[in-house]
């Protein structure tokens, strides 16, 4: 097993555990009834996988605009956890979590594995930031992440939790 793949899996065991932890502490709701639109839809891994990989096009896009605009495509109430479980959690932290990345930067995402569902879908990925620092030196951080999209009541999927080491 390569030293990449042994990585990825350790980062996948650390992100199931983070999931775990999240789903005990998101509260319970009651079920709403099933979706007519949703469940009549037609739906292949394809499709979910082209809507994913255009959301990833997408934010990368805004990124290069102004890395502020990549906090829409997150729901309301979305975690990102980082390293050492890191959290920031909610809309407002995830605006200044985006707002404070500083320009000049370059970021690409690779679509890795898509599955899931047309509700719910979990992306695999991998992550690659390029920056300039304070002081002038020019850094990249790669990293693997996991991402959850959930589907909204206007039909768009957005960001719900994000794991990255």
């Amino acid at each position: 097993m390569s030293h990449r793949s042994t990585r990825t899996l350790a980062f996948l065991a650390a992100a199931i555990a983070t999931l775990v932890i999240v789903v005990r502490e998101t509260p319970t709701a009651v079920a709403a009834p099933p979706d007519p639109l949703l469940a009549s839809s037609p739906f292949t891994d394809s499709t979910l996988r082209a809507e994913v990989a255009a959301l990833n096009t997408a934010m990368v896009a805004a990124f290069n605009r102004d890395p502020a605009t990549v906090a829409p495509f997150y729901a309301d109430s979305a975690r990102i956890v980082g390293p050492k479980r890191q959290t920031v959690k909610g809309r407002a932290a995830i605006d200044r979590y985006w707002a404070n990345i500083r320009k000049p930067a370059t970021w690409t995402l690779e679509v890795v594995q898509v599955g899931g569902s047309r509700a719910e879908a979990y992306q695999i990925g991998v992550s690659s930031l390029t920056s300039t620092s304070s002081d002038g030196r020019q850094g990249t951080y790669v990293c693997d992440f996991v991402v959850i999209w959930k589907r909204q009541a206007d039909g768009t999927l957005r960001i719900v939790l994000d794991l990255y080491n």
